[in-house]
């Protein structure tokens, strides 16, 4: 979800942001109609996750880091901005088998029209002056042990004419493929010895970003590819555009200080000066803003497995006040993804347990209540410790199925 900002520290609703449920808002428009008789709301969610996927206890945090190894080298070649074409004719993916089999695609049948969406990282224009040290603490399997890394594959170059993203045909079929998706059945490759070089983030420039968020997502791409083809998705390498003033892209026009994804071209937007709304202490540490990358591409994660189209149906469909738990499910899902990312790369990368660990505080301090200075507030992202928690609960974790927040009660994503 993309915020417009506004004036530092001004309330929504008075010039400043805009908030999801709004009028102008940029989800994808669907026409399926009411969910069938019998059925009109999206089915509940148990009081607890069975397969524990949802957080609940932290074991200690490893504090050792796998030494660094032979970085992938990828071309570091510019990447401009392509045309914009309207996405449509998507092809919509049904599950074929047991749950967790691979997915074919059926002809699409014109039930959604063209997805125009963006879902951008969840920060403000004001200052970050609450720091709380607190957030839900965490469970699950660790990762894979240290000593094991993927097997090199070759990756391909950013594609800038994607094959469409799949679509569920209704609202039935968009439930089942939130709650079951053959991708939670899949495991990433974690550790991998997939190098991302260090930035200096406040003095890097448009050009040395272009580059280096390019050569990330070659990173980023290692770490999903498998496991989506594993599951039966296919996962184009998406390009990244940075930019330092506003822009117009296939989901609308991006504003001065953000960060997103856009699924109207299947592509990743990074604003330069982005990195001014941190506070000062975390400017610098690593991986800051390969960890909003990483964010970004746990949307193109959703998009290529038809989770983002499936949620924002219902998303849309109820009231305003629904509508911001499914934004917060699409969202800390993202979080949840680019926690594990940031292990799978992060001993190759001379990540330490520390540098991991500081990583949740910055994710924390972008939590809706944080960025408001309002403790309840009920926003589209969600908690500073929620947002922690599913982010950690990533970083311990290497089946992406502990990353459903689609089966949890609405809590644990508020």
């Amino acid at each position: 979800m993309t915020q417009q900002w506004g004036t530092p520290g001004q309330p929504p609703g008075q010039g400043g942001q805009q908030w999801a449920g709004q009028p102008n808002w940029n989800r994808p428009t669907q026409a399926w109609g009411a969910p069938a008789a019998g059925q009109p709301q999206y089915p509940g969610y148990p009081q607890q996750n069975p397969q524990g996927a949802y957080p609940q206890g932290q074991p200690p945090y490893p504090q050792g880091a796998v030494p660094p190894q032979a970085g992938y080298g990828v071309p570091q070649a510019p990447f401009g901005q392509p045309a914009y074409g309207q996405p449509g004719g998507f092809q919509p993916a049904n599950r074929q088998g047991a749950p967790g089999g691979p997915r074919r695609s059926s002809p699409f049948r014109g039930l959604l029209i063209g997805l125009v969406l963006v879902i951008g990282i969840a920060f403000f224009a004001i200052s970050l002056t609450h720091y709380l040290g607190g957030g839900s603490e965490l469970g699950g399997n660790q990762p894979t042990s240290p000593g094991t890394t993927s097997p090199p594959v070759e990756v391909p170059e950013p594609d800038y004419s994607p094959p469409p993203v799949p679509q569920p045909e209704t609202y039935e079929q968009a439930t089942e493929w939130l709650k079951d998706n053959a991708v939670y059945a899949e495991t990433a490759p974690i550790p991998t010895d997939c190098q991302v070089p260090a930035i200096n983030l406040p003095e890097a420039r448009a050009a040395e970003l272009t580059v280096h968020l390019n050569e990330l997502t070659a990173c980023l791409w290692r770490v999903w590819a498998p496991p989506l083809e594993k599951a039966g998705f296919t996962l184009p390498r998406p390009p990244v555009t940075v930019y330092t003033e506003p822009i117009t892209t296939a989901c609308g026009k991006e504003d001065g200080v953000n960060a997103s994804y856009c699924a109207g071209d299947q592509h990743i937007y990074y604003a330069e000066p982005l990195y001014k709304i941190l506070p000062q202490d975390q400017q610098t540490l690593p991986f800051v803003v390969d960890t909003i990358l990483a964010h970004e591409f746990g949307h193109t994660i959703q998009a290529r497995t038809g989770l983002l189209v499936a949620s924002a149906a219902w998303e849309q469909h109820g009231t305003k006040a629904e509508g911001l738990v499914f934004s917060r499910r699409a969202e800390m899902q993202a979080d949840c993804f680019a926690g594990m990312f940031t292990v799978a790369v992060g001993g190759a990368s001379g990540l330490s347990g520390n540098d991991l660990a500081n990583l949740q505080d910055v994710i924390f301090n972008i939590g809706d209540d944080v960025l408001t200075g309002q403790a309840n507030y009920n926003g589209g992202h969600g908690l500073g410790k929620n947002r922690k928690a599913w982010f950690t609960n990533g970083q311990q974790n290497s089946q992406m199925g502990k990353c459903n927040t689609y089966v949890v009660p609405a809590s644990a994503v508020r």
